[in-house]
């Protein structure tokens, strides 16, 4: 009895089908699907054992492996230690020679071995080499003569660009900070900086007519000097953003200027300047 037959039952016979367990369990074994269960399983069970029996055969070789694993490690990690001893090494000796040393080194041995393989050529010429033995050791030597020679033409341009390269990598430097208006006036102007001007020179005076700091600090404070006080010319006003001149009492010399030229002679009322441009009759 299958599923399409129970469609056909009726009411009391499914009541009467549900408390009878063992025609149920006959139509459940009837059933296609309950019977292809037993064949699937024997058929899963039979592949698992078979892949069991290969990982079981590959099990001395993967022992193999993992050993031949841990010596390779090992290796390793012996060549890692050597290798950062020869990377220290290295750092250390390149770290106190130069790049002119090293050019000029490999200089010399490049032209040791140009001398050695005339030698070798020379020798053969003179017959006292045979023609085999020269060729495989001529071929092996200017073999290293090519590449040293080549090794110091790319050795020569890094000493050439060193500088260049030295230079770009060094970090610019922060501008120094505006310290006074009067530089930062200079520079938005593109002007060169204001200079003070300078104290002149006092006259040329007969020793004992002026007194000096040392004569004024002998006859004391009090004392009057010779000079008059009153400046003969009016002072002198500071530029914009410079300090006031220093003033020539302080420094010891007397008030009076005498210029050391004569003044210019004052033109006629009835003469006139020479004008750019014309010819004076």
């Amino acid at each position: 009895m299958s599923l399409p037959d129970l469609s056909s039952l009726s009411l009391q016979e499914l009541n009467e089908l549900l408390e009878d367990e063992e025609k149920l369990n006959k139509m459940a074994e009837g059933m296609e699907e309950v019977r292809n269960i037993q064949p699937n399983k024997d058929m899963s069970l039979a592949s698992n054992r078979s892949l069991a029996e290969q990982n079981l055969e590959y099990h001395p070789k993967l022992d193999s492996l993992k050993i031949q694993l841990t010596r390779k490690y090992q290796e390793l990690q012996t060549l890692f230690e050597a290798y950062q001893m020869r990377k220290s090494k290295l750092e250390s000796q390149s770290s106190g020679t130069s790049l002119d040393v090293l050019l000029a080194l490999l200089q010399t041995e490049g032209a040791k071995i140009e001398e050695e393989t005339e030698i070798m050529a020379q020798e053969f010429l003179d017959g006292e080499v045979p023609l085999d033995i020269f060729i495989e050791h001529y071929q092996n030597r200017r073999k290293l003569a090519h590449q040293r020679r080549v090794k110091i033409e790319k050795l020569q341009e890094i000493v050439l660009k060193g500088p260049g390269l030295n230079q770009a990598r060094l970090p610019q430097l922060p501008n120094e900070p505006v310290q006074t208006n009067q530089n930062s006036n200079s520079m938005e102007s593109n002007t060169p900086p204001v200079m003070p001007r300078r104290v002149p020179p006092p006259p040329p005076v007969q020793t004992g007519a002026f007194p000096t700091p040392f004569t004024s600090a002998a006859l004391g404070a009090e004392s009057v000097p010779p000079y008059p006080v009153s400046a003969a010319f009016p002072p002198i006003p500071p530029r914009s953003g410079n300090s006031a001149p220093i003033s020539t009492s302080q420094l010891g010399y007397p008030l009076q200027y005498r210029p050391p030229c004569p003044p210019p002679v004052a033109q006629k009322a009835g003469q006139r300047p020479p004008q750019p441009g014309f010819i004076l009759q």
